[in-house]
C-alpha cells in the first residue's frame, strides 16, 4: 500500500466521508491498542477511537483469536448457534433486569430506526421527542432526530418533536444548575403542551451527548425525563451507542433506578469494530403490534454468528475485567491531567468527560481553526475525533496508563506551543 493511496481512492470513494478523517488523510498498515502504525512506519496515537467504537484496542488477541476460530467454521446466517448463545448469556450479565430481550442489527441508524418502530408498534402512537444537539443517525427516521443534519432533505419524519437538552455550559434558559432545578425538562413539557398531538410514543434521549462534545446531562435530568415519559404514557429509550459498555466509566450510563429505560440502543463499542448493534427491551413490548410479527423486526445481518461473537467477546471482557470501573478511573486521571495542563489557556472554553469520554472545547469561530488544531495534533502523533468545537477523546478501555497520560501532555504541549495567545 503506498503513503499516496488516501488520495488514490478519491476518484472512486463518495465525498461524504467523516470530516476528520479527511482532515487526517491517514493511511494505516496495522494497529495495536490505541497506536495506528502507517506503511513508512510512523506510530500514531489513536485518541479518536472512531468516535467509541475502539473499545477494547485495535487487533485485542482475544478478540482476534475469537473472531478467527468462528470465521473459519461458519459466518453467515442468521440461525441459532453457540455464538449466539454466548452472546445472550454474556450480554444480559450486564444488562438491566426490565430488559430482557435482545434484537441484533448491523448499524447504530438502523438500531435506532428499529427502536422508533418498536415504540410506536407498543405504544399506538406516533410521536418521538428528542433533544437539540443530539445524533442518533443519518437514516431518514433517525436523521428526523439529528440536529444540524437535515439541511436541504425536505421535512423530517412526523411527529418529530425536539427540545434542549440539558446542556449546562451552554443553557438555552441562561440559567445555572443547581439553582435551575433542571427547569429544562419543564421547557421539554412546554414544548410538547405546545406542539404534541397527544400521540407521544417515546422519549429518545442521549445518556451522553456525543458529537455535540460529550456533553454530560446534571443528576436527575434522566430521572426527570422518565417522570415526564410516564407522564404522557410514552417510553423511555436511551440511545447508548456511544455510552454503553462501560465508555462513561459505567456500564450502561441509563441503568439508573430512578431512570430504567424501556428500550436501549446499543452499538459502536459493542463489537468493537465489527459493525453490530442491538434493541434492548423487555418480551413484553417486543411482542406487541406490527413489530413482533415474524420477519417484522429482522435485519439481514442480525444474528450472524461473527456478530454474535464479537458481541460475546466484548460484553465478556466488560463484565469479567470490570473495564467500566477502569474507565472511570483512567477518565478522572486524564480529566484531571489535561484540566492541569490546559489552566489557563486562551484556546480552551472547557475540558470536560465521564470515564473514557472527554471532550475539550474550543474558543474558535469556524472550522478552519478547528482543522488547524486536529492537524497540529496530528503532526505531533496524536489522532483525536472532532464534533462542533470540540476535540473528542475516545481512547481504549484497556488503554495503558502512562501512554494515555503521554499522550494528553503531547496534546497539551501542542496546544500551548500553537495557541498560547489568541
Amino acid at each position: 500500500m503506498g503513503a499516496d493511496s488516501f488520495s488514490a481512492e478519491a476518484p472512486v470513494l463518495g465525498p461524504g466521508i467523516s470530516e476528520a478523517v479527511e482532515w487526517a488523510g491517514l493511511v494505516v498498515a496495522r494497529a495495536h491498542g490505541m497506536h495506528l502504525t502507517q506503511p513508512d512506519g510512523r506510530r500514531v496515537t489513536d485518541l479518536m477511537g472512531a468516535a467509541g467504537v475502539n473499545l477494547l484496542g485495535h487487533s485485542h488477541p482475544g478478540y482476534v483469536q475469537a473472531m478467527t476460530d468462528q470465521l473459519q467454521r461458519w459466518m453467515i446466517g442468521a440461525h441459532g448457534s453457540d455464538a449466539r448463545e454466548d452472546m445472550a448469556r454474556q450480554l444480559r450479565r450486564l444488562l438491566p433486569g426490565q430488559l430482557d430481550r435482545i434484537q441484533l442489527y448491523s448499524s447504530g441508524s438502523e438500531a435506532v430506526e428499529a427502536a422508533i418502530r418498536l415504540a410506536k408498534s407498543a405504544t399506538g402512537r406516533y410521536e418521538i421527542l428528542s433533544f437539540w444537539q443530539s445524533f442518533h443517525g443519518r437514516t431518514m427516521g433517525s436523521l428526523a432526530h439529528t440536529s444540524g443534519a437535515r439541511s436541504g432533505l425536505g421535512p423530517p419524519m412526523p411527529g418529530s418533536i425536539s427540545a434542549p437538552y440539558a446542556d449546562c455550559a451552554h443553557c438555552p434558559l441562561r440559567l445555572t444548575y443547581p439553582g435551575c432545578d433542571i427547569a429544562c425538562v419543564d421547557l421539554a413539557r412546554d414544548v410538547l403542551r405546545e406542539q404534541s398531538t397527544g400521540a407521544l410514543a417515546a422519549v429518545l434521549v442521549e445518556p451522553v451527548q456525543g458529537r455535540a462534545g460529550n456533553v454530560s446531562p446534571p443528576a436527575g435530568y434522566l430521572a426527570r425525563l422518565r417522570q415526564l415519559a410516564d407522564e404522557h404514557g410514552a417510553l423511555l429509550i436511551a440511545d447508548e451507542s456511544m455510552t454503553g459498555m462501560g465508555r462513561t466509566g459505567v456500564v450502561f450510563a441509563s441503568d439508573h433506578p430512578d431512570v430504567r429505560p424501556d428500550i436501549m440502543v446499543l452499538g459502536k463499542g459493542l463489537g468493537n469494530g465489527y459493525p453490530v448493534s442491538a434493541v434492548c427491551s423487555s418480551l413484553e413490548l417486543m411482542q406487541r403490534g406490527p413489530f413482533g410479527a415474524p420477519s417484522a423486526s429482522s435485519s439481514s445481518y442480525g444474528g450472524f454468528p461473527l456478530a454474535c461473537r464479537a458481541v460475546a467477546v466484548v460484553a465478556e471482557a466488560v463484565h469479567d475485567q470490570d473495564l467500566a470501573g477502569r474507565a472511570r478511573l483512567l477518565g478522572e486521571r486524564l480529566l484531571n491531567r489535561l484540566r492541569q495542563a490546559l489552566a489557563g489557556l486562551p484556546l480552551v472554553a472547557e475540558v470536560r468527560g465521564q470515564g473514557l469520554a472527554l471532550g475539550i472545547e474550543l474558543d474558535i469561530t469556524g472550522k478552519e481553526q478547528l482543522r488547524r488544531v486536529f492537524q497540529q495534533l496530528l503532526s505531533a502523533g496524536v489522532l483525536v475525533m472532532t464534533g462542533g468545537r470540540t476535540l473528542r477523546l475516545y481512547p481504549p478501555l484497556t488503554a495503558d496508563e502512562a501512554e494515555l497520560m503521554a499522550a494528553a501532555d503531547t496534546l497539551a504541549e501542542v496546544l500551548r506551543r500553537h495557541w498560547g495567545e489568541k
